[in-house]
């Protein structure tokens, strides 16, 4: 029995009615081929030669969970939980088609940070930084949804409110019709862009990106630049490999705190269960004081 002989045929609908089974709230395909606008080094075939589809899966997050309120569980049931899931989902996504006969490899859902550099000091510090593989380009080639003016994966079942993860597979599946990737979808416009009014640290311009110095900081105005810059850079050193390795751990890659931009997208179903789910769309000091760490603040006694 030759190589070809042994693999089955594998059926793009039923391979994602398989990740369904194991608990992916939405699920789609792409071509391998379909990822021009991804950087070199970060395209599918950089991580996995042979790959021929790219199999995208989200989870949702609760919408409890997903709030412009800061709290260790929304910060738990929000990333580290729905991470840990996508991991586990395409582990076992990847051994089901390895045993129809093609090799698949799962990539990380997040914190796989292999990327950091500083591009402006002063007289505002501009930071830039990125994973292995870029899962929300991905999403969009898999039609799950649009990349919105909050930066983020903005689906029309959940709003922004899913964590993602992707198989690469050698399995020639048929992929589902893109979405276009790199245009502010019109939805944003009709939304007002309420999270680029509501962002507290003011890191979205709107046009679809995001300052990543101003993201991570949460309140550039109560931070030091110096201070910041000496943290991250102590945070994100030596070789991607490296880098991946310590985020990956948990231990120096932390849920981000702030959802208000996921929050806010009125695309999300989850709204539909208030009004008005939450009684305000920003952050305050005390909010902001209680996950800044003090060795950043401007003023450390006022910490």
């Amino acid at each position: 029995m030759n190589e070809t002989d042994a693999r089955k045929s594998l059926d793009a609908q039923e391979v994602k009615r398989i990740a369904r089974e194991l608990g992916a709230d939405l699920a789609g395909v792409a071509s391998a081929e379909d990822f021009a606008e991804a950087e070199p080094g970060r395209r599918p075939r950089d991580l996995f030669p042979m790959a021929n589809s790219v199999i995208v899966i989200a989870k949702r997050i609760p919408f409890a969970a997903a709030t412009p309120y800061p709290s260790i569980g929304a910060m738990e049931f929000g990333e580290y939980i729905p991470e840990n899931f996508l991991n586990e989902a395409c582990y076992r996504l990847s051994l089901y088609l390895e045993d129809a006969g093609w090799l698949s490899g799962a990539t990380p859902s997040g914190r796989d940070i292999t990327n950091f550099r500083v591009e402006e000091e002063d007289p505002e510090p501009r930071v830039f930084l990125h994973g292995s593989f870029d899962l929300r380009l991905a999403a969009v080639k898999a039609g799950l949804g649009h990349i919105g003016a909050n930066n983020c994966l903005i689906t029309q079942e959940y709003g922004s409110r899913v964590r993602l993860g992707a198989v690469l597979t050698e399995a020639n599946l048929e992929p589902d019709p893109p979405n276009q990737y790199g245009a502010i979808p019109e939805f944003c416009r009709e939304c007002g862009f309420r999270c680029v009014e509501a962002c507290p640290a003011n890191a979205l311009p709107g046009d679809g990106t995001v300052d990543h110095y101003r993201c991570m900081v949460i309140r550039p105005d109560l931070v030091a630049p110096e201070k910041a810059l000496a943290h991250f850079r102590k945070l994100f050193r030596g070789k991607p490999m490296i880098m991946a390795a310590k985020g990956l751990s948990y231990t120096d890659s932390p849920p981000h705190p702030c959802s208000t931009c996921i929050a806010l997208c009125p695309m999300d179903q989850g709204r539909d269960f208030a009004d008005t789910p939450f009684h305000r769309e920003s952050w305050t000091d005390e909010d902001a004081r209680k996950v800044l760490d003090p060795a950043l603040l401007e003023n450390p006694q006022d910490g």
